[in-house]
């Protein structure tokens, strides 16, 4: 038997729902959302924080409706035999950040693929969908970007599992080893948020927060701040501005590999005429993914992704658009051979589908960062006349649930 697991973090206030008492489980398997199912000896439901698939725990409920509810682990009775000890001593203490660290890394991408054929079969009535396993980033040191808080002692913290408290976020496992040495080196006022950026390709870096709350001392003199920061990414053999407000993937790998996936997705792309790139961002696929002949048209409602677009597509035959997606709609006479779009985590939605469908395009990529929001999506563009074509799975945010995926989507008939 393992020893109990150290209590620390908060849970939600039991007394709100009546809910409070002790059971043991069998975690089944994982669900969106990183939980993992069980079933009470009556069959009921019950999604369980910190259980993996194989173990025997024994768990406090903290939410319970009609037919399920929801429990936490307190103790580990038997380890399934995917479970490890989380290598990050952070976690250990309680950082809320790297949710699956408690789960073997060769284990987590297989997992993740079970979440989105789930997500699929049950939110977009696909039972038959093709889902594959894609690549994924190293588990360590993959991020290029991170957000800090600023704890009690001024020092940078991350915030604690299911808790407003925060655990020191020095020696932190997936950072960038120069965002590590930022760490350790600057004050930050307690409760300001920083987010901290590298370039892998230069060593460049940025630091941005809103001043309104405070300032952050101690940052080397090559670390660029302000309203005009930026730093210079190197993907697929181009270069990339990217100022400190626009967003970028989690690290060079993690773009290197959806590159290669939307690629691989529509090789359409190669000589297509015309490209819609949506919630474009800097441009990542319109650059990258693109054929250099042709004619891209990007839309993005980020002003500083748009100036870093607009930079990063010079010399290219380019529209370069600040809106929101879901308002925009093809022009009269323009052809659009292959539309990507890469929705926030909420996905495409109504609106964006619509954008999108607006197109016309024979072939449509989907980049999405949550499973469930892609299965809706392949619902609302189902409804449109495009048919699902296979999704392929990638782990960009190893030792966390976060999942991304790839779809692409070909046009049996358009309304």
């Amino acid at each position: 038997m393992l020893p109990r697991l150290e209590r620390v973090t908060s849970r939600p206030d039991d007394s709100r729902n009546d809910a409070s008492d002790t059971t043991v489980l069998r975690p089944e398997r994982f669900i969106a959302g990183g939980e993992a199912m069980a079933h009470e000896p009556d069959g009921k439901v019950v999604f369980v924080r910190g259980g993996i698939p194989g173990d025997e725990v024994a768990v406090t409920t903290t939410e319970r409706k009609g037919g399920w509810s929801r429990a936490v682990v307190d103790e580990v009775m038997t380890a399934g035999p995917e479970r490890v000890e989380a290598p990050c001593p952070q976690r250990r203490r309680g950082c809320g950040g790297c949710d699956w660290q408690e789960l073997a890394v060769d284990a987590q991408l297989r997992h993740k693929v079970e979440i989105v054929r789930d997500a699929f079969r049950r939110t977009a009535k696909l039972p038959d969908a093709t889902i594959t396993a894609g690549a994924a980033v190293p588990s360590e040191a993959y991020r290029t970007t991170v957000r800090v808080v600023g704890g009690p002692d001024g020092r940078a913290s991350y915030r604690a599992d299911r808790s407003h408290d925060v655990v020191h976020a020095d020696g932190c496992l997936i950072a960038h080893p120069s965002l590590r040495a930022l760490i350790d080196t600057i004050e930050v006022p307690e409760g300001l948020e920083v987010t901290l950026r590298v370039s892998a390709a230069t060593g460049e870096r940025t630091a941005r927060w809103d001043r309104r709350h405070g300032d952050v001392r101690g940052l080397p003199p090559d670390v660029a701040v302000g309203s005009d920061a930026f730093l210079t990414e190197r993907v697929a053999g181009h270069r990339f501005r990217v100022s400190a407000g626009s967003f970028f993937q989690s690290g060079n790998d993690a773009a290197q590999l959806l590159v290669d996936a939307v690629r691989r997705l529509a090789p359409e792309l190669e000589g297509a005429g015309a490209v819609l790139d949506a919630y474009a961002g800097v441009g990542l696929f319109a650059v990258a993914a693109t054929d250099p002949s042709s004619y891209v048209v990007t839309v993005e409602s980020s002003r500083t992704a748009v100036a870093d677009a607009a930079h990063n597509l010079a010399g290219r035959r380019a529209s370069v658009e600040l809106g929101q997606v879901g308002r925009w709609r093809r022009p009269d006479g323009l052809a659009i051979d292959v539309a990507i779009a890469d929705p926030a985590r909420s996905g495409l939605g109504r609106p964006g589908a619509a954008a999108v469908v607006s197109a016309r395009a024979p072939v449509v990529v989907v980049v999405s960062c949550d499973p469930v929001a892609a299965a809706r999506d392949a619902a609302l563009l189902h409804q449109h006349g495009y048919r699902h074509d296979g999704t392929e799975v990638l782990d960009l945010f190893p030792h966390t649930h976060h999942v991304e995926c790839v779809t692409r989507f070909v046009a049996a008939r358009l309304s």
